[in-house]
Order: C-alpha cells, then structure tokens, then sequence
C-alpha cells in the first residue's frame, strides 16, 4: 500500500499507458485499510494472463491490484 500522493502520481503517469493495453478497461484508486493505505486498481475485460503479465510490466513493479470487472459500458 502507499500514499494517496503516490498512487495519485502513479496513476497520472502510467494510466493512459495502462488503458492502452488491449483487455484494460479502467483503472482507479481504491483505499484500503488505514490512513495511508491506497492502491492503483486496473480492471480487466476479461482475466487473461498476458493482459495481466502486460499490466505488471507497465506499472515496472510498483504496487497494483488487477481485478477481473468485465468491460464498463456508459450509461
């Protein structure tokens, strides 16, 4: 877990590289337990390995949570 201030970084620099990775369909903040406990959410389509092994070479080991969602539609 880090900092909302370093999740929002993390967020800000590697997010359009991170939807732009084919089965990403969203990427968030999610707070955890504790004051300073935040993480970089990436959902995915669909639960692949190679989007999911893609996700963790985009991130280059910082940490993140992927989550099979299913693709977001608008509403």
């Amino acid at each position: 877990m880090a900092t909302k201030e370093q999740v929002e970084e993390l967020k800000r620099t590697r997010g359009r590289k991170l939807m732009r990775i084919p089965g990403v369909s969203g990427v968030g903040i999610e707070r955890g337990n504790g004051e300073d406990a935040y993480s970089l959410v990436v959902h995915l389509a669909d639960d692949d390995e190679n989007t999911r092994a893609a996700v963790k070479k985009a991130v280059a080991g910082e940490p993140v949570q992927i989550v099979s969602s299913g693709r977001f539609r608008k509403l």
